[in-house]
């Protein structure tokens, strides 16, 4: 059938449906190419071949189209497996993969190093730029924020400990970044050239607009919120992808263990006054705050089995402050104070 050839006998057996439907699967194998065939189009081809392949007739091409539909999955699944890897996406997660793995052994070793000298730990609060011939890496110092200016005009609100890539100069017809961590994100509008925000486990797509990503690599979860415009969410390969369209005021969150999606209303307030250096708190319990606040610092914060739930505060915290002044401030007037030991802050009743 693919060859254009009917067998001896059949001629009168095949309907025009079919004639027509293999003419697609032949114009499908010729021209297959992951960026020809999109997957409305790949649809649309399935169903017109599970819709042949389960008629009854006395004369059946089932065996022909099972063949063509497998030559086509083949095809299909090396042509993009090869697009794939030429990609700007897959330079920059390899470029991320090789860099942060080497970036995180240097950081081990620095961190050990000023356990044992005291002296030079002010050194890991300097945000770093690491710079080769195609990206850049900023890499945010711990407990300190960082705004960085992209080649596009794009804005990125960075948090403590938090790793943005980006290139020097965004060429393609993509703009993609990849962030590890924390960011808040003012995108440059640009329709021609969507923007794309890349970590380990989902993407972000935008064409102009206002959003907070969270991609921390040993957080139970990976979420972002639209604050204005729209994101379109997605996550996992080609074979089970999910997708997600967002509008303001949702937050979509996937689940690094099972890659459960939920989308949910949420307040951006936090999120605007997090990018300003503030927060603001609602009648918000004590322990809740707290770990917004060991959060937005990026450190650990101990509670020692106290339970805080019965505390509860309202008004604005200024995180321009260190995270001892603010943890200072949240105790005043309470039964509380706290001990900071090597970058671990312990709170205790009096």
């Amino acid at each position: 059938m693919l060859s254009g050839q009917i067998q001896k006998g059949g001629e009168n057996q095949i309907s025009s449906c079919e004639q027509e439907l293999a003419e697609e699967i032949k114009a499908a194998v010729r021209n297959l190419k992951p960026d020809k065939l999109s997957p409305s189009e790949a649809d649309a081809l399935w169903a017109k071949i599970e819709s042949a392949t389960t008629a009854k007739k006395t004369f059946s091409i089932k065996p022909y189209l099972q063949a063509a539909a497998a030559v086509i999955v083949v095809a299909f699944g090396i042509g993009f497996w090869q697009y794939n890897n030429h990609t700007e996406a897959h330079k920059l997660m390899e470029f991320a993969a090789q860099s942060l793995t080497h970036k995180s052994a240097i950081q081990q070793q620095k961190y050990a190093t000023q356990k044992q000298d005291k002296t030079r730990q002010q050194s890991s609060n300097d945000d770093e730029l690491i710079t080769t011939d195609a990206y850049n890496t900023i890499l945010v110092g711990e407990g300190r924020r960082s705004a960085v200016h992209l080649p596009d005009g794009t804005q990125v609100w960075l948090n403590s400990g938090s790793k943005l890539i980006y290139p020097k100069v965004f060429e393609a017809k993509t703009r993609e970044v990849y962030l590890e961590g924390e960011g808040y994100f003012d995108v440059a509008h640009d329709s021609a050239h969507p923007f794309f925000v890349r970590t380990k486990r989902m993407e972000i797509k935008v064409l102009g607009t206002e959003f907070y990503l969270s991609a921390n690599q040993n957080s139970a979860k990976d979420y972002a919120v639209l604050v204005q415009g729209s994101i379109a969410f997605s996550s996992g390969n080609w074979l089970n992808r999910v997708e997600k369209k967002l509008k303001p005021g949702e937050q979509v969150s996937i689940d690094a263990k099972d890659n459960h999606v939920q989308v949910l209303q949420v307040e951006t307030t936090a999120f605007q006054s997090w990018k300003a250096g503030y927060l603001d708190i609602k009648s918000e319990r004590l322990d809740e705050i707290i770990a917004s606040v060991a959060k937005y610092y990026h450190v650990e914060i101990s509670t020692s089995g106290i339970d805080l739930s019965a505390e509860r505060f309202s008004g604005r915290l200024d995180l321009q402050r260190s995270v001892n002044d603010v943890v200072d401030i949240l105790c005043m007037g309470t039964p509380y104070q706290y001990n900071a030991t090597e970058r671990r802050l312990e709170l205790r009743k009096h």
